[in-house]
């Protein structure tokens, strides 16, 4: 694979988005549920008895219980854009090995600004619909992202943990701007990946799903991206690329093995990011000599997800609220697959509005310095 180009980081955010905000509705309906926070067997079972028999529910499953992987394609994204924003694009502009130095406070401060105006609306619009106190201790805690420290089972939507994950995300990001030792980067993810095997295996259910809510268990993905954004070359890449069917097959065969297995379960987030990244490049870029049928499927995969892409913080934060509406009405009695169709639909248009009004007010807060 050859680097990530802006068209291909948009592809692999759109994919994921795709399975996140079909996860976050199917998950709640009679499907296999996932395994998330903590590592439960009898759900992994579930799954693989729906795979194992074929069962009618089978593609309901599939997004039900893995569709949650879409979410560490973002933590990789985080640590990988700030790395381009702060790193590459100072080293661009002449300063070599001595980047640019980073103002902790306005970084911090701008940072924050574009999640909170981003989360902000609509979770009021969600606070105010489902008859919430808007000056309690839960919602001030989401307001500032700090309810993952305090209360991370209580956030409402579930979904909007991720807002606190990732303002912690850019705070440790200032530890490795300031110690860019490979090695350093390395240990700290090493250490990160055992001390998460040991909350799952040696700390009680409930106080591992509050640490899985903050970012130290999720750190060996954020520093994922930080590591290939700084990797001029990576070697292996070029011959995944090459052979990059059999490369994702057996990629594919490790990562459904790791989220049904106790053992490897930590480490699945990382191995699902070269499969995402396989099918959002190879798949994509399929040339025209292997058949005009498979080129034009190709090409109009790669438009859609693309898409979904650009607009892909805007749909995170609306689906929650366009999922409850989905869910009352499924509960009404109507057809289960139209619901899912108009879900889908209708969260894609809102999400495409909603973008369109968070830029503009981005490009108002913070103009380009």
């Amino acid at each position: 694979m050859d680097n990530l180009t802006r068209e291909r980081s948009l592809r692999m955010r759109g994919a994921a988005i795709f399975m996140i905000f079909l996860h976050n509705l199917l998950h709640l309906l009679d499907y296999a549920k996932e395994n998330e926070f903590a590592f439960t067997p009898i759900r992994a079972e579930h799954m693989l008895s729906s795979f194992i028999s074929l069962s009618s529910s089978i593609v309901g499953d599939f997004f039900s219980y893995f569709g949650w992987y879409g979410v560490p394609v973002f933590m990789f994204f985080s640590g990988y854009g700030l790395v381009m924003k702060h790193e590459q694009a100072s080293r661009e502009k002449g300063f070599g090995k001595q980047h640019k130095s980073l103002r902790v406070v306005p970084y911090l401060w701008r940072n924050f600004l574009k999640l909170f105006v981003l989360m902000a609306p609509c979770y009021l619009i969600y606070v105010l619909g489902t008859g919430q106190p808007i000056f309690s201790k839960l919602a001030i805690g989401q307001l500032t992202m700090t309810a993952n420290l305090f209360c991370p089972r209580m956030i409402a939507p579930g979904v909007y943990w991720y807002f606190g994950l990732t303002l912690q995300f850019y705070v440790l990001y200032l530890v490795f701007f300031r110690f860019r030792s490979k090695k350093f980067l390395m240990i700290a993810a090493l250490l990160m990946l055992v001390l998460g095997v040991v909350f799952e295996f040696f700390v009680d259910k409930t106080s591992n799903v509050d640490l899985r809510h903050n970012s130290p268990v999720w750190l060996p993905v954020f520093l994922a991206g930080v590591w290939y954004a700084r990797e001029k070359s990576i070697p292996g890449l070029a011959f995944v690329k090459k052979h990059w069917g059999k490369a994702l097959l057996l990629l594919i065969v490790l990562w459904v093995w790791s989220s049904v297995n106790a053992y490897l379960w930590t480490a699945s987030p990382l191995l699902v990011l070269p499969i995402f990244g396989i099918i959002c490049i190879c798949c994509c870029e399929i040339p025209a000599a292997s058949g005009r049928w498979v080129h034009a499927i190709s090409g109009l995969f790669s438009r859609c997800i693309t898409y979904l892409g650009s607009i892909s913080a805007s749909l995170f934060v609306c689906h929650p609220i366009i999922r409850e509406l989905a869910l009352k009405v499924y509960h009404l009695g109507y057809n289960q697959m139209i619901v899912i169709l108009v879900y889908v639909i209708v969260c894609i248009s809102v999400a495409a509005i909603y973008d369109y009004c968070y830029k503009k007010a981005m490009r108002f807060l913070l103009p380009k310095r």
